[in-house]
């Protein structure tokens, strides 16, 4: 448990300029970029009247896009200035959580609410959120390995 801890705490430690310091790095801005799109993305629609959605005998909507601008920024700035596999964890896990939303929307509907891909950013966010979910996957899997080698080396 408390090599796991290490692991997902250590922060990455790329020795040598290589390919992997420089793919981490690239997908490591790529992804603070995204979570800080889908952040905005939330503000704006939030913004521009979602947060007045609410259907009676459901939980009001509109909070949850405030959350949701909220956490990507959060998110967008601890990834950069704390780049910790468990960031990256809980990075891919939003942006998961957010497509897992809009999908539920589209398809089901979600408290009451049924989003239409005819609805402003509703494409872009289908694709941006489906790449921010394999960007940070990637970058996390490879910061895992390289934190997993090191804490190996250390022992």
């Amino acid at each position: 448990m408390g090599r796991l801890i290490s692991i997902l705490l250590r922060k990455p430690d790329f020795k040598r300029r290589n390919g992997p310091f420089w793919t981490a790095l690239v997908l490591q801005l790529v992804g603070v970029g995204l979570l800080a799109w889908i952040g905005w993305v939330h503000w704006k629609l939030w913004d521009s009247g979602y947060r007045y959605i609410h259907f009676p005998g459901q939980l009001p909507l509109g909070p949850f896009f405030l959350v949701d601008a909220i956490a990507g920024v959060v998110l967008a700035v601890v990834m950069l200035v704390w780049p910790r596999v468990l960031t990256g964890i809980v990075s891919a896990g939003f942006a998961a959580g957010t497509l897992a939303a809009l999908l539920i929307s589209l398809n089901l509907g979600l408290f009451g609410f049924h989003e239409s891909t005819q609805a402003s950013y509703v494409v872009q966010t289908l694709w941006f959120e489906s790449v921010a979910l394999v960007i940070l996957a990637a970058w996390t899997v490879l910061t895992a390995r390289t934190a997993a080698t090191a804490e190996r080396l250390a022992s």
